[in-house]
């Protein structure tokens, strides 16, 4: 069996350049619009009118392109725990990109922050258990560690 290549397909009124518009999709499967500023309509459909279609699909998938290589660094936010100077806790699902505004970065570390605040702070860090005969967990223990919220700390990650 072949290999499936996406197609791409231009839509619009030629003496409108700006109503264009651009859809991709498998063959044999619905198109899904691509999302595209009112100025990337109008260069895409100037681009369609003078030098043909072709032209025009390489602008859009220029455009894909530069969307998928854009920002690949967050950043989150966590805090040093108590009794350990070098530990650090932090929640990778509340993360932001580096180019976001300080308002949403601040909400992150506010939210993080009101969470622990719920829990005193105590953040579950392993359990450990015994078994029986029958393989059933008894005896369980929970160790936890304990964020020290006056210490906050900016942690990177990288999204390959």
């Amino acid at each position: 069996m072949g290999k499936k290549r996406v197609k791409y397909e231009i839509r619009g009124y030629k003496y409108a350049p700006e109503s264009f518009r651009a859809f991709k999709g498998l063959p044999g499967q619905k198109m899904e619009q691509i999302l595209l500023s009112d100025e990337q309509r109008q260069k895409m459909g100037y681009l369609c009118l003078t030098q043909g279609g072709k032209a025009g699909i390489a602008y859009v998938k220029h455009i894909e392109r530069e969307r998928a290589r854009g920002c690949h660094y967050y950043k989150t936010y966590g805090f040093f725990l108590e009794n350990d100077p070098r530990g650090y806790v932090y929640c990778p699902q509340l993360l932001c990109r580096e180019s976001d505004t300080l308002k949403e970065r601040l909400c992150i570390l506010r939210m993080f922050r009101e969470y622990l605040a719920k829990t005193g702070g105590r953040i579950e860090q392993s359990t450990q258990c015994e078994f029986d005969k029958n393989f059933r967990p008894v005896h369980v223990r929970k160790n936890y560690v304990v964020a020290d919220l006056n210490r906050p700390l900016v942690v990177w990650l990288y999204a390959a």
